[in-house]
């Protein structure tokens, strides 16, 4: 069987599982191609303090650690967080949207919107994280856009070109609802500037977690490409409004 003749199912698993292993050997500074190597940038973000400066703060703990065409890989929590996307407890209890259904998700995120006053979408739901004792994370409101103002923050406040990934550990794989609509292991990107593909986000997104533990200061991760991808087309430019979806993209891969 020729590899054009294999089920697309095949080439999702593959490229997600290529994608972690690879992931790893970037956090290990053993790999090449989109992350050839990573660095960890440790430091606080006070999220209560709005979206524009955690976004100006994000850029000060950066700015000694990015160079043009890197891959710079931002926690999902930080960033809902600092947008005031916070809800009670609740959120990860009642019920845990972990342990729902996937075709009851939209409608449990419905009520979570009314409650809360602003919008939850079942992607939303699967993003909710523990944030302090006794309130929950609701995701990026828009990842892609948000990864764009990133970038553009860099660059100006920098001068560097680079591309910018939000990712998550969550995997969508408790419902069988993958979050951006494809195979991911270990974590997830689920929005990204225009210079990286899909594969490259996931690679990216898995070097990132390794680097960044649960436990560790560590709100960004700086991905340092080998030299044949440091420069890209689209790179630093905003994508599609919303999440990362593999409906929308070309293909997952470069093919």
């Amino acid at each position: 069987m020729t590899g054009g003749q294999r089920p697309d199912w095949f080439w999702e698993l593959a490229i997600a599982v290529n994608a972690a292993f690879k992931g790893l050997l970037g956090s290990m500074g053993e790999s090449g191609h989109i992350c050839a190597s990573t660095e960890a940038v440790e430091g606080e973000v006070d999220v209560d303090a709005g979206w524009e400066a955690a976004l100006a703060r994000l850029c000060a703990l950066t700015g000694l650690a990015v160079h043009d065409g890197d891959v710079v890989v931002v926690a999902d929590k930080v960033v809902s967080a600092a947008l005031g996307r916070i809800g009670p407890r609740g959120v990860l209890a009642e019920p845990d949207p972990k342990t729902v259904p996937a075709h009851r998700l939209p409608a449990l995120a419905a009520e979570w919107s009314a409650r809360l006053g602003f919008e939850v979408t079942a992607q939303h739901l699967l993003l909710a994280d523990e944030f302090r004792a006794d309130q929950a994370t609701l995701g990026t409101d828009d990842p892609n856009a948000r990864c764009a103002q990133i970038a553009a923050a860099l660059r100006q406040a920098h001068g560097v070109a680079v591309d910018v990934v939000i990712s998550d550990t969550d995997t969508g794989l408790d419902t069988r609802t993958p979050i951006i609509g494809t195979l991911t292991i270990g974590a997830t990107p689920i929005g990204a500037t225009a210079g990286v593909n899909l594969y490259e986000a996931m690679r990216c997104a898995t070097a990132a977690e390794f680097v960044r533990g649960h436990h560790r200061m560590i709100p960004v991760v700086v991905c340092r490409p080998a030299r044949r991808r440091a420069v890209r087309p689209g790179m630093s430019e905003e994508r599609y409004p919303g999440f990362l979806d593999a409906g929308r993209e070309k293909g997952l891969t470069h093919a």
